[in-house]
Parts: C-alpha cells; structure tokens; sequence
C-alpha cells in the first residue's frame, strides 16, 4: 500500500442536450497522510470545492466525490489493480445537496460543452531528456468566451482559475495540504491558466470503485 491522498470531484453540466453529462477533476495532495475519518474528509472537500466552483456557472454542479488513501494504479504507468475510495459521497442524497458553480456568465453564452478551460502549476520536475517543465494540469467546463472573441477565456473565468491555482498551493487547505501527483511530492514553481479555449473532448466512463 502506497499513503497517499487523492481526491476525485464529479461534475454534471449540460452536454449536447443531456444536462447530466459527467466530468471530473482528481486531485493528490501532500501531505500524503489521508485524513483520519469522513469529517475531515469532507472539510478537505468542501475547502476545495468553495475555490472550484467560482470557475463554472450555475449549470454545472458537483454532484459526488470520492477520496483515495492508496495511490496503486492511480500514478502514471501503472497497471493491473487499482486502489479503491476509502471515501465516497453523494451529493444528490439528502441531507446533502449539490454544489453548483457561482461564475456569472453575465450574459455571455457559453462555449460547445467539449471547449474547456484549463489551470496548470509548474513543477520543479522537467523532462528526460530535453529538461522541459513539466506541469500539473487540471480542465474544466464549460468554457465562457469574453463576448468578443470567439476563442478568448472570460477574464472572470481566468480570474477564478488563477484563485484555484492559488488555493492549493498555498498551504491553507486543512491539513496544510498542496497539490502534487500521485506517487510524487512536487514542489510548485508557479501556476496560470489558459488564455484560450481549447478542446477536450468528454468520454463517458463506468463507475467508480
């Protein structure tokens, strides 16, 4: 068993006519010691959904999460079993509810639901051979253009971006926690976000163990 703390959020937005089309975001965290039960599970939920969903508008909410204890199969190359949630919840089953995204479109329409936005944190790793950085990088939709230019990110949407990009890599998240891969302890450099829309293109997948 590798420790380890990884959080996955789902989301629903609506996609090509279904308002109930998926996606999600997985986060890892150091440090690696997983919470110690659900409460603090859901207070590490709640600290960085509060940060999340000012990127999305009302139409996309978070619906469930999951939480991992055990990083087997979820780091880059591995194969075989994967780790299962040590932690689940549904968002949809009272007394719980949904958490909708808080972004204002302020009349903007929004982008075709496989545009998406993305924020990225620079790691202190770079590439064998070639030495290029390599990055963290987390997308999310809908995309929200800036009502002149078809393929520019609204400034509201790069702004709460930049906010996320902020909140986990300053150490205030419970437990002093910060964004890294699973099976690595990254030291963060710097993080942005996208200036331009670009395309990520949504795959329906099974249940989550």
């Amino acid at each position: 068993m590798a420790t380890a703390t990884g959080l996955t959020i789902v989301k629903r937005f609506n996609y090509r006519g279904d308002p109930n089309e998926e996606y999600s975001n997985s986060y890892w965290f150091t440090p690696t010691t997983p919470p110690a039960d659900d409460t603090a599970w859901r207070a590490l939920l709640d600290a960085v959904v509060l940060v999340e969903k000012t990127i999305y508008p009302a139409s996309c909410q978070v619906i469930r999460a999951y939480g991992y204890n055990d990083d087997t199969g979820h780091k880059p190359g591995d194969e075989g079993a994967v780790a299962g949630a040590v932690y689940n919840v549904d968002l949809r089953v009272a007394p719980n509810t949904p958490v909708a995204g808080t972004l204002a479109t302020g009349g903007i329409e929004l982008a075709p639901g496989d545009a998406a936005v993305w924020e990225r944190w620079k790691t202190s790793r770079r590439t064998s051979p070639g030495s290029k950085p390599i990055y963290i990088r987390k997308y999310f939709h809908p995309a929200l253009g800036n009502g002149t230019d078809a393929d520019l990110v609204a400034t509201a949407q790069k702004n709460a971006l930049n906010a996320l990009g902020a909140k986990l890599d300053d150490g205030s998240l419970p437990g002093g926690r910060k964004i890294t891969v699973a099976g690595r302890s990254d030291v963060i450099l710097s993080h942005g976000c996208s200036n331009f829309m670009t395309t990520r293109t949504l795959k329906r997948r099974g249940r989550r163990p």
